[in-house]
């Protein structure tokens, strides 16, 4: 189907829903719907979510109590926001609170529905019992207790020991001197403002009205003046920003009398930044960072952190983690979002997909552009096989480097230069640290910072005992680089001998050696139980999820659009479905697909937020607007509603063509997901060519304990173990 979308103006108001619900705090019901405990997490047996139907709820028979602000298990900070409801038959006003036996009424209030709401503060470290007691007139078994954990609000609460070595980065983010050695800052708020031009330019005093400030529209149809309020602090070790569209008095200009203004339209979008990185520091940003014109003008509250930049670390673990924080501390200053949405691109994306799976309820949509599945890629791959290619130009020609690669020439080659030093160099360079005498050397400091991905995990992988390095789950034993290449006839049997003979693998240092690199067995697993590798499952059958993409394979770029498709075939193996998941395309210049992406999300969660029905997949998908179909857009806007498939043909497949990638091209499943394969004997029958004998013998001796047999699941491929787990014992 063509569809003419002409311009990118703001989508119309949209009605506000008579009822607003929080889907941004995960509570018990959904963690046992995304399978928590590990029951229907994994991924490897089709699940369809039930759909029950909705039912009005149930008269309370006693006191209840809910942790607005995030679990009772995970709070932070010493304080939590919390909600309070009377049982059937009395009133919230007459019900008496206590904290660990102290009155703590005087910190609740009613609110709209006659509900008690309150910032409980004085938390101590670890367990603390908040109790409701019902007046005298009332049964006193209509009482109720909850336990509230505190956690230090520079964490950890689940991911495990703090990284070490650490550098701060509070005085490059114009936060000032850290206040102790786990980087905090003190909390600030700036001001900006947008002028008729469309530029950002700071407001000195927040009850100043320039001449030049210029008034935005919602999409709720309020016409502000556009004035961000950016809120600035830390969290878990993290910067972060918080923008939003505010309208300064004397009473709202102190953080003591700030309540949000009505340019608020009370959803949360989440910024995730791209890159792959192995940093041991905070990361820098500006309060300018936050200013995101696309999401104010429409009135969103924007923020964006350090942490969930995924050229920092690249470990979702933590990144989950510091969410969770980040809109702890969100809900108590600006009260719960009707929802909250991701967005980001390339590592953006992966964060996204594996906060989502792992983490369920922190995001209730996903804007992931770019995407990749997660970080166990295969591109380490890429350096190998660009190392027999450079070593023999003459035999290996852009045609058969293509036919051994999957993707279009140069990009094997952009993944060596760009990301493989990341997944298994030590040094890249120095880990970002100033202090360089902190950094590993294999002969003056053994023991010094490592900088690969693993080396960030070492909470979830563990260390190999006997060297004390991080344990890697990078293998490619029994991989035959070539084999789809050598089947089809692209090269010959002579160089596809030849070239599984030279690829080798990497050694403890990332260096290229003769042999094969040999996974870790325990990191091999715990790649998987822990999440890290995206199987699909967890919390990514309860979101709607909208891809976008420019289409960048034509150029050789690393962001290759078969990636889409890794991750529909993941969805549909764990959930039986993948009608929750969008798929977009575009040109790598011309249409812009942001906008159109955030209002039809907008319109998708709006809906979803308004059905007081349990979540479910069916009703995640009941709400999805009619512009939320699989697409390829051209550069004049016109959209051609057709879906990505190896195979198809119409304008999309002609447009933006699919490729793969190495390991595919060496046999493994769409899935792309096994990062050790179990092994077959090498057997002539298998091949679509002629091997000589001699030839045959050569394969077995490079293939000495078998090749990969793509049938099966990958060694140590479990299941996602449960949600919310907790690294706090670092293992073995």
């Amino acid at each position: 189907m063509r569809q003419t979308l002409g311009s990118t103006r703001t989508a119309p108001p949209l009605a506000r829903p008579a009822r607003i619900l929080s889907l941004g705090i995960a509570c018990a019901a959904l963690l046992a719907a995304c399978g928590g405990d590990g029951g229907g997490g994994g991924g490897f047996t089709p699940v369809v979510p039930a759909s029950p139907p909705p039912s009005a709820p149930a008269a309370l028979d006693k006191a209840s109590i809910t942790v607005l602000s995030s679990k009772p298990q995970f709070v932070s900070g010493g304080d939590a926001l919390v909600e309070v409801k009377a049982p059937a038959g009395a009133k919230a006003s007459g019900l008496e609170l206590t904290l660990n036996g102290k009155p703590v009424t005087a910190q609740f209030a009613p609110d709209a529905s006659g509900n008690l709401r309150g910032m409980v503060k004085g938390l101590a470290m670890g367990a603390n019992t908040l109790a409701v007691k019902a007046s005298a007139e009332d049964r006193a078994s209509s009482n109720a207790e909850l336990v509230l954990t505190n956690h230090p609000d520079t964490g950890p609460i689940l991911a495990g020991a703090l990284l070490t070595p650490y550098e701060c980065r509070t005085v490059e983010s114009n936060m000032g001197t850290p206040l102790d050695a786990n980087c905090s800052a003190a909390r600030r708020f700036d001001y900006f403002y947008r002028t008729p031009a469309g530029s950002f330019k700071p407001l000195a005093d927040p009850l100043a009205r320039p001449s030049d400030l210029a008034q935005t529209t919602t999409i709720e149809g309020k016409t502000v003046p556009y004035i961000v309020r950016v809120d600035s602090g830390t969290v878990g070790r993290t910067i972060y920003r918080i923008a939003l569209l505010d309208d300064p008095t004397a009473e709202t200009a102190a953080p003591a009398g700030y309540k949000p203004a009505a340019g608020w339209n009370g959803r949360l979008v989440v910024s995730f930044g791209g890159g792959a990185g192995t940093q041991y520091n905070q990361g820098v940003n500006q309060a300018t960072d936050a200013l995101s014109d696309l999401h104010l003008s429409r009135g969103f509250a924007y923020m964006i952190s350090t942490e969930l930049v995924n050229g920092q670390r690249g470990n979702a673990v933590l990144q989950g983690e510091t969410l969770m924080m980040l809109k702890e501390r969100f809900i108590e200053t600006y009260g719960v979002p009707r929802w909250t949405a991701g967005s980001g691109g390339s590592g953006g994306a992966i964060q996204q997909l594996v906060i989502t799976q792992i983490y369920p309820g922190l995001l209730d949509g996903l804007q992931p552009s770019l995407t990749f599945p997660d970080g166990s890629l295969h591109v380490a791959d890429c350096r190998l096989l660009e190392n027999v290619y450079k070593a023999d130009t003459a035999t290996w020609t852009n045609a058969k480097r293509t036919a051994v690669d999957g993707f279009t020439n140069g990009t094997c080659r952009a993944w060596d230069l760009s990301f493989v030093n990341t997944i298994v160099a030590t040094n890249v360079p120095g880990c970002a640290l100033k202090d360089v005498s902190k950094v590993y050397d294999p002969i003056n400091n053994p023991t010094g910072a490592r900088c690969t991905t693993s080396d960030m995990r070492t909470n979830i992988m563990g260390r190999d005992p006997i060297t004390g390095f991080a344990r890697s789950p990078l293998d490619n034993v029994g991989v035959q680089y070539g084999l789809e290449a050598f089947n089809k006839g692209a090269i010959s049997a002579e160089e596809f001998v030849t070239l599984n003979e030279k690829v080798g693998g990497y050694d403890k240092d990332g260096k290229p050696v003769p042999q094969r690199t040999v996974g870790d067995a325990l990191a091999l697993e715990r790649a998987y139980a822990s999440g890290l590798v995206n199987s699909g499952g967890g919390g990514l059958a309860f979101v709607p999820i909208l891809h976008s993409r420019t289409y960048n394979d034509a150029s050789g770029d690393i962001h290759s659009h078969e990636r889409d498709l890794v991750v529909r075939a993941r969805l549909q193996r764990a959930n039986g479905r993948v009608d929750n998941q969008i798929i977009w395309v575009g040109p790598r210049t011309g249409y812009p697909l942001a906008a159109l992406s955030l209002d039809v999300m907008t319109q998708w969660l709006d809906g979803i937020a308004a059905d007081p029905a349990p979540l479910t997949t069916d009703k995640v998908v009941a709400h999805k607007p009619r512009a939320a179909v699989d697409a390829c857009f051209d550069g004049s806007g016109t959209k051609y509603e057709e879906s990505p498939a190896y195979g198809a043909t119409g304008t999309c497949a002609t447009m933006y063509p699919l490729h793969g990638e190495p390991r595919q091209q060496a046999g493994a499943p769409l899935t792309n997901d096994i990062n050790k394969c179990q092994l077959k004997p090498v057997l002539a029958s298998d091949y679509a060519q002629t091997l000589t004998p001699t030839q045959l013998a050569r394969l077995r001796t490079v293939f000495s304990s078998g090749v990969c047999d793509w049938s099966k699941p990958g060694v140590g491929q479990v299941p996602l173990k449960g949600t919310y787990q907790s690294y706090a014992v670092a293992p073995g």
